[in-house]
């Protein structure tokens, strides 16, 4: 069992059956030219995994069309890493979740952000965790 102190929770630790964080955002002002390289951005998701501490499995990409944008997706061993480009509009979204208590997702994130040339971006930070305590971790949605 992990015990953890998270963020936006009083600075308390809880115990954690899964530990999981999920780092998420969007670029903005990106570099058009490295938005549709699909050789690069895949250099760039393993090296974010890298950042991380995370295994890399497997990559892959698809693109769309010539001049489109592309979504790139690394699995690793702890979960998965993903970019998806449009260069028209220098925009991007890069996703970095991660399971293991040995992981730095926000690492990888920032160095997503750097690699792109990104000019601003918002980051969200969501805890995955699977707790014993039966709270909840963040992000709640109800219907």
């Amino acid at each position: 069992m992990i015990t953890q102190t998270l963020p936006g929770q009083g600075g308390k630790e809880r115990s954690a059956l899964v530990y999981g964080v999920h780092v998420y955002g969007n670029l903005y002002d990106c570099d058009k030219n490295l938005l549709k390289d699909e050789v690069y951005l895949t250099k760039v998701v393993r090296e974010a995994a890298d950042a991380a501490g995370a295994l890399v499995v497997s990559t892959f990409y698809y693109k769309f069309g010539i001049n489109g944008g592309i979504s790139v997706v690394a699995i690793v061993a702890e979960s998965h890493i993903s970019i998806h480009t449009w260069p028209e509009y220098g925009y991007a979204t890069v996703d970095v979740y991660t399971c293991g208590s040995h992981t730095k997702p926000m690492e990888a994130f920032k160095y997503i952000v750097k690699s792109l040339n990104a000019s601003r971006f918002e980051v969200f930070v969501s805890d995955r965790s699977y707790y014993t305590d039966g709270e909840v971790g963040g992000d709640t949605v109800t219907s």
